[in-house]
Parts: structure tokens; C-alpha cells; sequence
């Protein structure tokens, strides 16, 4: 009897360990069943008319439909309206293949939330379906201070079957140009781009970099009667490296990182344990640049925190974070050195 009560506790002990061997099948990725796919979903959202119209129009709508995993960055209809876009049939005017490059961008090629960003961390790069990546921010407020190149995400982290979807406040691009080439198209910068050449400043923009460049407008020269002839009739000898070396960083950086990457404490805007950027200036490192909030600002190196020589603001908001192959550019309002400021006296 003791043999066979052995021999039932050693069959029902195999039994356990066979069934304990067995695991289930990993799945990095298996589709919410219960949830609608990323184009489905945007399509039954009236916030997302444009976007919708814009997927469509490009044939993404179907991919997004498809088994994933996405990461979807929507703008909203209001961001699209900022652009000057209000109804579906403004799309049909514009080259269709950019049209789609500038769609692919909002689309990234993996499910992540904000759970994967690291708090207090900017420019973290996440692939695309455009092949180049967004650059993801996060500072310690998960619901307020979270940003794809610079523009801020409203609504994050809503659970799509094929992903996640994640509403941004801009229509968000890449440029494939470089700085140099962009400034150069754009008679916006005509007299900006005549002094960085006049002073040996431009072509370095061609470079790897990255760059920063707050590029001035013909309208910051104007009100202080600076034309561009005026900046041909210059001697670059004759005048210290700040006059616009001032305006370029060798750097990278949108303007929601200053807000992320701001120290704590100091004791004024301007401390250097306060600005997020504040560096001396190449050639002229008797002077120091940076950037305190949204302002540029010049300061004598080794005099602390003040006197500003002069700060200026960036903006408008169609004209910061512009992103291109080698780095970043946003507008500048005014200059911030006068020509007899920097000049060289005897």
C-alpha cells in the first residue's frame, strides 16, 4: 500500500514540476483589443479634424491602423490654424511629398509614454517614420513641463490599441538644410546674414555644429538705422568678437529646455548658478552671453550678476525652435551690442 500511495505522490510531483516549467510566451507588444488603433481614434476626434484630413490626404491614416506599435504627436486643429491652415482643403495646396515628411514626423516608430523620459532631461531622441528623431524634454511636472522639439504636449499618454497618442500645441518640423542655408533663403535675415559674413561668422554654420543662432531680423537693424550698406562699409578689425558673435552658440537648444534645465537658487534672473546657458564669448571671453528664461542677454564676465549691458526677447512663436540638420534657430527681437559698443579703442 505504501508503494503505491509512493508511486501516485511521484507521478502528481512530476505533473507540478512539468507545469511549472512551462512559461508564457514573452510579447513585447500585443494590441489592445478593447481599444481603437491610433487612425481610428483620430478620426472620431473632432479636435483632430485637420490632423485627420492631413493623415488622409497622405495615406498614413491606413498605417496608423496597422498593428504598430506608434506613438502619435497630434496637433491640434488650433496649432494647424496657427499656421494659417483652417480647413482640409488648404492641404491640397501644398507639395504633397513635404506634406507627408512633416506628417511622418508626428508619428514615432515605438510605443513610449512619458514614463520613459527622465525627469528633468531635455532633447532625449526618439525615432520617427521620417527616419530622423523628435527630441523629447521632461521637467519635474509630468502634466505641465513635458515637450517634443520645444513645443509643449497638452494631453499625454492616452492608450490607443496600436499605441499611444499624445496632443502637442504646434505643428511640429525638421529641416534638412543647414542653419547657413536656411538664414540665406530667408530676405527676412538679409542684413543679419550680410554682418555674419562681413565678420567671418557664417560659414561655420555649414559645419557639423550643433548651433544656436538667434538670428536678428532687417527690422532689429532699422530701428537702430543700421542698413546693410552700412554693415559692407565696416572693418571687422576694428571692432571686438561680441558685436554678433553675441548671437551664436555652439550649442544646441530649444527655448522650453531653459525652463527644464534652470538651476534652483542664486541670488538674481541673471546668476550664473540661475540662467540655464551663460558662456563667454568666443574671441571675446572678456564679455559673456547667455540665456535667462526666454531673454538674451550680454554681461561683463567677472562682474557677477549685473549690470546687464543689454537683453532682448525671442519670439514670435512661429520663429523659435526652428530645427535643421546642424542645429536650432529662434528670433531675437533687438540687438543687444551697438557697433560703438564694440569697438576697439586704442
Amino acid at each position: 500500500m505504501m508503494k503505491q500511495y509512493s508511486l501516485k505522490f511521484m507521478v502528481f510531483l512530476l505533473l507540478v514540476l512539468n507545469l511549472a516549467c512551462k512559461h508564457e510566451r514573452v510579447v513585447l507588444f500585443a494590441p489592445n483589443l478593447n481599444l481603437r488603433p491610433a487612425g481610428e481614434f483620430i478620426n472620431n476626434n473632432y479636435e483632430f479634424k485637420l490632423f485627420n484630413a492631413a493623415l488622409k490626404i497622405t495615406g498614413l491614416s491606413e498605417i496608423l491602423n496597422g498593428q504598430g506599435p506608434f506613438t502619435v504627436f497630434a496637433p491640434s486643429d488650433l496649432a494647424f490654424n496657427n499656421m494659417g491652415i483652417r480647413t482640409p482643403a488648404d492641404f491640397q495646396k501644398m507639395n504633397l511629398d513635404s506634406l507627408r515628411d512633416v506628417m511622418k514626423y508626428h508619428i514615432v516608430t515605438q510605443r513610449m509614454s512619458s514614463m520613459d523620459v527622465a525627469k528633468k532631461t531635455v532633447d532625449n531622441p526618439f525615432n520617427t517614420l521620417l527616419g530622423h528623431p523628435v527630441l523629447l524634454s521632461l521637467g519635474n511636472d509630468t502634466d505641465y513641463d513635458f515637450y517634443i522639439n520645444g513645443s509643449r504636449i497638452t494631453r499625454k499618454d492616452i492608450d490607443l490599441a496600436n499605441g499611444i497618442l499624445n496632443t502637442v500645441d504646434k505643428v511640429i518640423k525638421y529641416q534638412p538644410v543647414t542653419v547657413k542655408k536656411y538664414l540665406e533663403s530667408q530676405e527676412r535675415y538679409g542684413i543679419f546674414v550680410a554682418a555674419l559674413k562681413k565678420f567671418g561668422l557664417l560659414d561655420q554654420l555649414d559645419t557639423e555644429g550643433p548651433w544656436t543662432v538667434l538670428a536678428l531680423p532687417n527690422s532689429a537693424f532699422e530701428q537702430q538705422n543700421i542698413s546693410k550698406e552700412d554693415i559692407e562699409k565696416l572693418n571687422p578689425a576694428s571692432f571686438k568678437k561680441r558685436l554678433f558673435g553675441t548671437y551664436i552658440f555652439k550649442l544646441q537648444f530649444f527655448r522650453s529646455d531653459l525652463l527644464i534645465l534652470t538651476k534652483s537658487g542664486g541670488s538674481g534672473e541673471y546668476d550664473p548658478s540661475g540662467a540655464a546657458v551663460r558662456v563667454p564669448i568666443p574671441g571675446d571671453e572678456e564679455y559673456s552671453h547667455g540665456m535667462a528664461g526666454y531673454n538674451l542677454f550680454v554681461i561683463k564676465t567677472d562682474y557677477g550678476n549685473y549690470p546687464i549691458v543689454r537683453e532682448t526677447t525671442t519670439g514670435p512663436a512661429d520663429r523659435i525652435d526652428l530645427l535643421f540638420k546642424n542645429g536650432i534657430i529662434h528670433e531675437a527681437g533687438e540687438l543687444v551690442i551697438y557697433p560703438e559698443e564694440a569697438l576697439i579703442r586704442p
